[in-house]
């Protein structure tokens, strides 16, 4: 998936506030100055001004903040949308944005309160409140809002919101039981503007009661508003999509563009360091083929590609300067995978998956995919954690103990035709299916193919399918698939593993997507969410991991240094830990140096 949905959160997740993994590190590169905006030097005080461009793969799902699931929405929206508590870009410890402290948890750990800034504005003028946090979460946990609920289960203990002796400045948010991340997930609610997305006051007739029972035909309020909330015009509809950001929605023009403007009335735009917000315009350009992107980047037409395909960059790093170009090479929080259908009969032998895992040469794929900028993984915990099992092995490429694994499951060739078979529900059964990738993604291509020569050299008859990045996301979610390549991106803190782990995220909705069920792992993942002793949840995760990677529901594969580039115009580029992993606000360019220029703007997009 893209960076998932590619997902710490969440895959859409809060992005702003909360995190799931470690990053694999702090990375910079460009000229990188300090957090009060200054420069090098050799440009003089930050300005405002310009425009800056920057590549996308793929058009966003949507821009419906609770409604929209891939990482490109969740970039967009890291502009437009604040949360009560973040994390600091350079330090990675929680600050407070739109509440004027961190949350103060109750002694009986049930409850969490939090005072909202009097300052605090939407982009429209109009203050926040506790109303667009209460309704934020109403909206959340309505169960027809049927593409939240990603996020959604991670707010499974949340039990309501309310405000304090009805002030409309004091938030009070209640457990239904003790959650180890309360702070982050409180932290992590969103300034959603209820004057926008329910002018009607339809959620003023809905309980948190009636929510949380999860029967939602006993209101019928509950129904009608997910039907407003969700039509997919609003979430293209300038209208809607207002926020209390630096930045606010300005067009879309689809299967090319989407374009945000400075919020020039933003209500913290006189903070040295978080109120910055330089660039007149971002824009994300959509263009599906990298060779064209990397075109367009040398011509100037496009800024800053954050990810320039390996061989690309091998073939350009030497050269960027003649397209006034800078290199961008930073660790970003992530890892690809093969996924399987555990509902897929040919799968559901854990022995299967072991030997497709001897079946990856993973050493091929980080030498001529990635040009060794990239490391094998074998956890969906980054090793920097401290919870990570840095134990475990890497499977090695090793064809005959693949084959070897799959006689041991009971599959030979029996009738001499080259490809493994085996009776299943009564049926011979030829070892065959086919591998989901998103088009426009050239390395997994790569990759796929590389796994697909090397499994019928086992007598395994794979292929692969390229399809649009939507389709992509719906066949995966829905299980209509039988194996797939994706990817997780994450976060800088400890995260919580239920939603692609736990059995019970195995439902459409959930982001277990390769049917993962098992008893032992539910029950560690439950013991983690009411443990309030890291080290106790430090052992749990461990446990989980050898579980893991003993059954091989994924088969992991490279955690990569990203490879890109961008316009040496711009100062005060810099590269962090927390996802996407740059800031594109605080990017200016110096007055001579600027392009998209009041005279010229008509032509900028051309």
């Amino acid at each position: 998936m893209k960076t998932t949905r590619t997902s710490q959160f969440l895959l859409r997740s809060l992005m702003l506030a909360i995190a799931a993994l470690l990053a694999v590190g702090a990375g910079a590169c460009g000229r990188k100055s300090g957090g009060g905006g200054k420069s090098d030097g050799a440009a003089g005080d930050p300005v405002q001004g310009d425009w800056l461009i920057m590549h996308s793969l793929s058009d966003p799902e949507d821009l419906n903040y609770l409604t929209s699931t891939d990482a490109g929405a969740q970039e967009i929206h890291n502009m437009m949308y604040e949360t009560l508590t973040s994390v600091d870009w350079e330090t990675i410890k929680t600050i407070p944005v739109l509440a004027d402290s961190l949350p103060v948890m109750s002694e009986d750990r049930m409850s969490y309160e939090i005072s909202i800034r009097k300052d605090a504005r939407f982009a429209d003028g109009k203050p926040v409140t506790a109303d667009d946090f209460i309704f934020f979460l109403k909206a959340l946990k309505n169960p027809y809002v049927v593409n939240a609920a990603p996020t959604r289960g991670y707010y499974a203990r949340v039990d309501r919101a309310e405000r304090i002796d009805n002030d409309p400045l004091r938030l009070r948010v209640i457990m239904s039981e003790p959650y180890y991340l309360g702070d982050q997930w409180v932290g992590g609610l969103v300034a959603l503007p209820k004057h926008i997305w329910d002018p009607k006051g339809i959620t003023d007739k809905i309980s948190f009661d009636e929510l949380n029972q999860n029967d939602p035909n006993k209101n019928p309020a509950i129904k009608e508003f997910s039907d407003w909330f969700q039509d997919p015009e609003k979430g293209r509809d300038k209208a809607f999509l207002i926020g209390s950001g630096p930045y606010v929605f300005s067009e879309w023009i689809r299967n090319d563009r989407v374009v945000l403007m400075r919020n020039d009335n933003y209500w913290k735009k006189n903070d040295p360091k978080y109120g910055r917000a330089y660039p007149d315009r971002l824009v994300w350009k959509t263009v599906n083929d990298m060779n064209a992107a990397l075109a367009s980047l040398k011509s100037g037409t496009i800024d800053f590609m954050p990810n320039i395909e390996k061989l690309q960059y091998k073939n350009v790093r030497n050269n960027l300067g003649q397209f006034n170009l800078d290199s961008a090479v930073y660790p970003y929080p992530s890892y690809t995978y093969v996924g399987y259908n555990q509902d897929r009969p040919i799968f559901k032998d854990k022995l299967v998956r072991q030997a497709l895992a001897h079946a990856i040469n993973r050493e091929a794929i980080i030498k001529s995919i990635y040009f060794n900028y990239a490391r094998p993984v074998q956890s969906p915990i980054l090793r920097r954690r401290p919870e990570s099992d840095t134990t475990l092995p890497i499977i090695p490429f090793d064809l005959a103990k693949a084959k070897s694994l799959l006689a041991q499951a009971g599959w030979n060739d029996t009738d001499g035709d080259g490809v493994l078979d085996k009776v299943i529900n009564g049926r011979k059964t030829p070892f065959k299916f086919q591998i989901l990738l998103n088009s426009g993604n050239e390395r997994r291509k790569s990759m796929g193919l590389i796994f697909v020569q090397d499994l019928k050299k086992i007598g395994v008859d794979a292929s692969t399918q390229s399809i649009d990045w939507a389709l992509f996301l719906d066949r995966t979610r829905d299980g209509d698939y039988d194996a797939y390549i994706g990817g997780w991106a994450a976060g800088v803190t400890e995260g919580d593993m239920y939603q692609i782990w736990h059995s019970a995220s195995a439902a459409r909705g959930g982001s277990n997507y390769v049917r993962f069920k098992n008893a032992r792992v539910d029950e560690l993942i439950e013991q983690i969410r009411s443990e309030f002793d890291f080290e106790k949840r430090k052992v749990h995760y461990q446990e989980i991991q050898k579980i893991i990677h003993e059954e091989q529901p994924y088969n992991f594969l490279v955690a990569e240094r990203m490879t890109g580039a961008y316009n040496n115009r711009f100062e005060n580029v810099a590269f962090y830990d927390p996802r996407p992993s740059y800031v594109p606000a605080w990017w200016w360019v110096p007055k001579t140096a600027q392009k998209y220029t009041q005279g010229n703007k008509a032509t900028a997009m051309r």
